[in-house]
């Protein structure tokens, strides 16, 4: 059980680094290159283009909260020292998962649909980028609690 609970673990950690790491592409690049359109450009390309980052967050979403659970679950017995890190993790990648349907859905929707007037669009960005840099933080900081359980744990086993 203890290899399993190691095991998924690492996933989890694996699974969150590449989330956050993709959500980081999202803030730097991505939000900068949109700020650098016109308005109406921005929502053409919204409308356009925007359907491939839930293809690819989505999936990376739920594997890193899948996990994160998962490691959770497996470890709450043979490792009882790592449960509270452990579920200050999941409660964060949790929490950064509901943003989504608490916010980014409409958001997303009024780029793609053009429903927002072009005068809107700068402070609308804004507001979105203020948002996704809050689920950015939570992300990262889920990653920190299991590359701290990791390195934590590994320091328990190397002294045995």
């Amino acid at each position: 059980m203890q290899r399993l609970a190691t095991s998924l673990q690492v996933s989890a950690l694996i699974a969150l680094s590449a989330f956050s790491g993709a959500f980081l592409f999202i803030a730097l690049v991505m939000v900068k290159f949109w700020q650098s359109l016109e308005p109406q450009r921005f929502l053409d390309w919204m409308t356009n283009d925007l359907f491939f980052l839930p293809k690819l967050m989505v999936p990376l979403n739920m594997v890193s909260l899948l996990l994160a659970i998962a490691a959770l679950a497996v470890s709450w017995k043979p490792f009882p020292n790592q449960r509270l890190i452990l579920s200050f993790g999941v409660f964060l990648i949790l929490i950064c998962t509901l943003t989504f349907p608490v916010y980014f859905a409409d958001a997303n929707t009024e780029f793609v649909t053009q429903s927002i007037e072009l005068s809107q669009v700068a402070t609308k960005l804004s507001t979105w980028s203020i948002w996704h840099w809050v689920r950015t933080g939570l992300a990262l900081l889920a990653v920190g609690c299991f590359g701290w359980n990791a390195v934590a744990g590994e320091q328990k086993l190397s002294s045995l």
